[in-house]
């Protein structure tokens, strides 16, 4: 098709060329984004690293490869191997990594808010409940994506995992039996000893193993998956379900600067592979928890349920630590206390059991 001059100057002052209905634009320029993402630990182990390799990394990459003019590469750093446990959410916030898989557990001040779960124990223990229920309280109260604004990050989202429980190198069954003995957890879920009077050690994945072997400590926090997939059974060989609770504390954000560079289009589709990438974990996670504490009997674990009579005990007895961590959460100038009576609402709502439910003051 020919156009005069005179189509072709007017064109170029109007920007667009129109006949009848249709509108001539310049296309737009096909991109190719490589983005780094990393999370401190290895994935298999944990299905919120696991479904990163497995899930949202080839569903992004698919899907804008199909449906979109642009390609997007991921350059995948688990296991520490881009940035290690405690340095993911700074390398997210400086750009040295776009994507970042962080567990709020070793970011205690800085991410405190999103380790409400922690702080709300023995409610259930249903990554499909207490997921659901969790990311509904972070679509009512804004503060929990805020906190990422602070640290030059969009929050993008996170999945429950399986319920925590109890490795130890000796059987037990009741309070007494904890008392003063030395017990190993990440962080925000040391406090759930302290009403049982064991000693509480901080410690991470990386380095339970050693530490069951040579007496460093001699129990250990920990979902029943990583406890067989580290073969922890092999030093302490007792592990009891505690019913402690599904935690969705392990979110996935995104350096805005890196965001910003992304077309809308992708963004669209990062976006909408979320709630995927989140029920897969917790699909993962319901399937490991039974599969895993099967594989520690095989493997020649003691696996024991504690009586719900102790654990509505403990429940009770931590009462006043949940209360005071709402109250922290009005101390930093946000609403705890509603807060935590709306995920107990909201778990609840969602089939949860707890065997004790908490009055927040």
């Amino acid at each position: 098709m020919q156009f005069s001059s005179q189509i072709v100057r007017t064109a170029l002052f109007a920007g667009t060329v129109t006949f009848g209905m249709a509108t001539f634009q310049a296309p737009s320029v096909a991109d190719s984004f490589t983005m780094r993402i990393a999370a401190g630990h290895p994935a298999a182990p944990l299905s919120q690293v696991n479904q990163l390799q497995k899930t949202f990394v080839p569903n992004v990459t698919k899907r804008v490869a199909a449906e979109t003019e642009h390609k997007i590469r991921f350059i995948e750093g688990y296991g520490g191997t881009i940035a290690n446990l405690f340095e993911v959410l700074e390398s997210t916030q400086k750009g040295l990594v776009d994507f970042g898989s962080m567990c709020s557990c070793f970011e205690p001040t800085k991410l405190f808010v999103h380790n409400i779960n922690y702080f709300t124990p023995f409610v259930s223990g249903d990554p499909k409940i207490m997921g659901p229920a969790t990311r509904q309280l972070h679509d009512e109260f804004d503060y929990f994506s805020k906190t990422f604004d602070r640290y030059n990050q969009t929050f993008l989202g996170g999945g429950a995992v399986d319920d925590y429980g109890l490795g130890t190198t000796f059987a037990w069954s009741k309070m007494s039996d904890l008392k003063g003995v030395k017990i190993g957890a990440a962080g925000p879920n040391l406090p759930w000893l302290d009403f049982a009077g064991a000693a509480k050690v901080q410690t991470n994945l990386n380095e339970v193993y050693n530490a069951l072997q040579s007496g460093v400590y001699d129990g250990i926090v920990i979902f029943p998956a990583p406890y067989f997939g580290f073969k922890f059974g092999e030093v302490a060989k007792f592990y009891t379900t505690m019913g402690w609770g599904s935690v969705t504390a392990y979110p996935l954000a995104v350096n805005k600067d890196s965001w910003a560079k992304l077309p809308a289009n992708v963004k669209k589709i990062i976006q909408e592979e979320i709630p995927v990438y989140e029920a897969a974990i917790e699909e993962e996670s319901t399937i490991k928890y039974v599969t895993a504490l099967k594989k520690l009997k095989e493997q020649g674990v003691t696996v024991q349920d504690l009586d719900p009579a102790v654990r509505r005990e403990m429940a009770q007895a931590i009462e006043p630590w949940v209360n005071q961590k709402a109250q922290e959460y009005e101390d930093a100038g946000v609403p705890g206390k509603a807060t935590f009576r709306r995920l107990i609402e909201l778990a609840i709502a969602n089939g949860a059991k707890p065997v004790h439910k908490y009055t927040i003051n």
